[in-house]
């Protein structure tokens, strides 16, 4: 029989990459043609533009930094970020990257089991945005994997540790520091299932950060004084872009080295522009550890809040799982065991463990189904479904034969391998050839089971496809939304879509109307999609936009026209949008761009920079007046995270486009922080506005409300106490844009309303593109308030608004849209 489940599992990593293959309940990773488990993630192209994958890259990377390229993982899902290989002239994205280690290792497994696997589950981290899980998507289709699935690299790692436990009514922690990113993810075992329940993660914290340390704060410095003629060799100085690469690979290889001894020499050999100087260095274990430190550090926190987040302790968590090569650094596994009081359990590969998993993963994973095609003349197919692969030792199956003459046909299921071998007994379709049947599994292996179809004499006839097969196992339940997702309205305010830790596959909708006006060929609805959680837009992830340009509309699509936004989320964080415009009756599906949002310019990054140590500065004098215990505590966070610290770091080299995304989320980082500084300082004022808006609330809605306005006020009344109560700074401004939103319905009902806006209008009437329409409108609007012809007046003061210029916009503007009143 042919296979029927993807059972291919790939580890996409930042340093390293992998492939594994189930049977049965074994695993088996594919060695590459070096004969090792991994393949390094590195592309060569030499002059004859010949590209090489893998360590013949990773070897080249020292002599030859130009043309080779690593990390690129990193910049996934990053507009404008082409890697060039002068040698040969080609630019390369990052997802064309990716597509090269994925052909390689698809390479592989055609080498060792004559296979051309068109399906695989690749793993990504768990802190991958939308849009790198989107380009995660583009690169395997581009290496040929037409069914992709995409599998969370946590849960991966869970999925090879619980398989085949005996573990029930448990909760794990997986601990997964790989080569560029961290992830912390907590497990909840029941009945043989398991869930994520919580999780905490870091694009930007991997090992890559200690070796780049090793290098910065030793090797360079001891190069140096060693040899003055090295002066001004640093990271970012393109005349020592192969020193730097050869003190780099170094110092990988050290680092692993110093996990079985305390010291190790440095040999390095380099130019210093005519003359060869060769380094020597005894890199030492402790010196290490220390660099390294603050990044273990900084994961353990991340675990701390993985379990904040679901509501458990340390105590709560029975064994920490290790992931990834970071992992093997005995000061890590110390480290981490000290600072969670938890048992480590590393008893598989941490290289290999999350391709491992991901294969598992794959054996669920029905492959999809070939075309339905008629039967041949007597004989029949079947249509079956079950799952692959779960805890049950008795799967239920749901069968279906189509053929000729199905009036008295029986089907019988049968395994053979059984001890002893195990029948269901005959089983009589249906009128429509339907059948259900309960199988009989053992753990431990591969359950394989013939189905038998024969009529009513007892005569086998021909079936296909005439097997099942199903595998005892714990399976994960429903994956989750590791970030939260929303729109960004052009009032720079966030309306969440889906909330962290919803459960996957998500469906959401939400009405908002346009603020700019777009007709046939002009003009484009714009909204940004950003991943995370804060109320003030900007301060989140934009990960990229959806669009309705000119030349798809029909007509004029006027301001303030509704729109319905619906955005859909599968298992593996892929998205497919609608966009639904009432006033033109037509929908736009698929209308996301995940691929627009670039890295600033270094220029750009440092302006933003100096913003945010402005920011610092006047927090920090204010708090001196202020004296705020809990803006201490938060200012101390900053300094404890090193903040600044890593944000000039990786300024001091946003040169390079994989350090130039990261040192743009390290300013993000600092921002967010320092408005949480700056809301605490603000509290008492910012408490004091909103008792006085909710008293001019309830005021305004008990004169001129309606009884159903006046029984609906003291529920904005209660967002705004509980807002308050949970010092929440950015809920308390979304609770009182509430209530405002909901006085300005009323006072929109109101003729005093109408009035106020009329007038308001008719102030700009000399900024309007049609002052002849203007003028005789506000005419209109005059006679309309001196006869009491209020409704009249709506309609007036909506023609105005039509005459005000936009303001101009450009393609990076924020958004064209704003959340529709309810």
């Amino acid at each position: 029989m042919s296979r029927t489940t993807i059972d291919f599992g790939i580890d996409l990593g930042t340093t390293n990459s992998a492939v594994a293959m189930l049977h049965g309940v074994q695993t088996e990773v594919i060695k590459n043609n070096d004969g090792d488990d991994t393949t390094p993630s590195a592309i060569w192209i030499d002059r004859r533009d010949r590209l090489y994958v893998g360590r013949a890259a990773r070897d080249r990377s020292e002599a030859d930094p130009e043309n080779t390229c690593a990390e690129f993982k990193l910049r996934m899902g990053t507009a404008g970020q082409l890697q060039r290989f002068p040698a040969s002239g080609r630019e390369l994205s990052p997802e064309e990257l990716s597509a090269e280690v994925l052909k390689s290792l698809r390479a592989d497994v055609r080498t060792r089991t004559g296979e051309e696997i068109q399906a695989a589950v690749i793993t990504v981290p768990a802190a991958f945005d939308l849009n790198a899980c989107d380009a995660t998507r583009r690169a395997a289709e581009l290496a040929g994997l037409r069914y992709p699935v995409l599998l969370q690299e946590p849960t991966a790692a869970a999925h090879a540790y619980g398989f085949q436990a005996t573990d029930d009514n448990a909760m794990w922690l997986v601990y997964d520091f790989g080569g560029g990113t961290f992830d912390a993810a907590v497990i909840q075992l029941r009945d043989g299932e398991f869930s994520v329940v919580g999780h905490a993660g870091d694009n930007f914290l991997g090992g890559k950060l200690i070796d780049w340390q090793i290098v910065e704060q030793l090797l360079i410095p001891a190069a140096i004084e060693q040899e003055p003629g090295l002066a001004g060799l640093s990271r970012g100085n393109p005349r020592w872009q192969v020193a730097v690469s050869k003190l780099k690979r170094a110092a990988e290889v050290a680092k692993v080295r110093l996990s079985r001894s305390d010291a190790t020499d440095v040999l390095v050999d380099l130019s210093t522009g005519g003359e060869l100087f060769e380094l020597e260095y005894e890199l030492r274990r402790e010196d290490v550890e220390r660099l390294a430190e603050p990044f273990v550090r900084r994961s353990i926190e991340l675990c701390r809040q993985a379990l904040a987040d679901c509501g458990v302790g340390p105590a709560d968590i029975g064994k920490v799982l290790m992931v990834g090569g970071q992992t093997m650094m005995p000061f890590v596994r110390d480290l981490v065991a000290s600072g969670l009081g938890v048992p480590l359990e590393y008893d598989q590969d941490p290289m290999t463990v999350v391709a491992r998993g991901a294969a598992i993963f794959a054996g669920a994973q029905p492959l999809p189904e070939a075309p339905t095609v008629a039967p041949a003349a007597g004989s029949y197919t079947a249509r079956f479904e079950y799952p692959r692969m779960g805890p049950d030792e008795d799967p239920q199956v749901i069968g279906r034969i189509d053929g000729p003459g199905l009036t008295g046909l029986s089907v019988e299921v049968v395994n053979a391998e059984a001890r002893p071998p195990w029948r269901s007994g005959k089983i009589q379709l249906s009128a429509e050839g339907a059948f259900v049947v309960v199988l009989r599994a053992e753990r431990g292996r591969l359950n394989k089971y013939q189905v038998e179809l024969t009529d009513a004499t007892g005569a086998r006839l021909p079936l296909s496809p005439d097997e099942l097969r199903y595998t005892v196992g714990s399976v994960e339940t429903q994956p989750m939304l590791t970030h939260a997702i929303g729109i960004g309205t052009a009032d720079n305010k966030l309306h969440k879509l889906a909330e962290r830790n919803a459960g996957l596959p998500a469906r959401r909708s939400i009405t908002l109307r346009t603020t700019e006006e777009v007709r046939p060929g002009n003009g484009v609805i714009r909204i940004p999609i950003l991943e995370g959680v804060h109320q003030r837009a900007d301060r989140n992830r934009r990960i990229g936009r959806l669009e309705v340009r000119g030349d798809q509309v029909s007509r004029a699509v006027p301001t303030g026209s509704e729109l319905r936004l619906t955005i859909e989320i599968d298992i593996s964080r892929l998205v497919r949008t609608t966009v639904y415009l009432p006033i033109l009756d037509a929908e736009f599906e698929d209308s996301i761009r995940l691929d627009t949002e670039s890295a600033p310019v270094t220029d750009e990054l440092e302006s933003a920079a100096q913003v945010e140590r402005d920011r610092l500065d006047a927090v920090r004098r204010e708090q001196e007046s202020v004296g705020s215990p809990l803006a201490d505590v938060m200012l101390q966070r900053i300094v404890d995270e090193q903040l600044v610290e890593k944000m000039e770091n990786a300024l001091r080299s946003a040169g390079d486009p994989a350090v130039a995304v990261e040192a743009n989320q390290y300013v993000l980082d600092l921002r967010v922080a320092i408005d949480a500084v700056e809301d605490e300082l603000t509290w008492p004022t910012l408490v004091q506005q909103a008792e006085t808006v909710v008293a001019e609330a309830h005021d305004f809605i008990l004169s001129h409300g309606s009884p159903s306005d006046r029984s609906e006020l003291p529920v904005y009344e209660r967002t705004v106490a509980e807002a308050i109560e949970s010092r929440d700074a950015d809920l308390l401004r979304q609770r009182l844009q509430e209530l405002q939103i909901f006085c300005w319905r009323v006072l929109d009902r109101t003729p005093v309303g109408q009035i106020n806006l009329f007038e308001d209008l008719s102030r700009q009437q000399y900024q309007m593109t049609n002052p002849a329409t203007a003028s005789r409108l506000i005419r209109d609007g005059e006679e309309a308030i001196r006869t009491e012809q209020y409704e009249r007046l709506r309609s007036i003061n909506l023609q105005l608004s039509t005459l005000i210029p936009a303001a101009p916009t450009t393609q990076d503007s924020f958004s064209t849209v704003e959340l529709a009143p309810r």
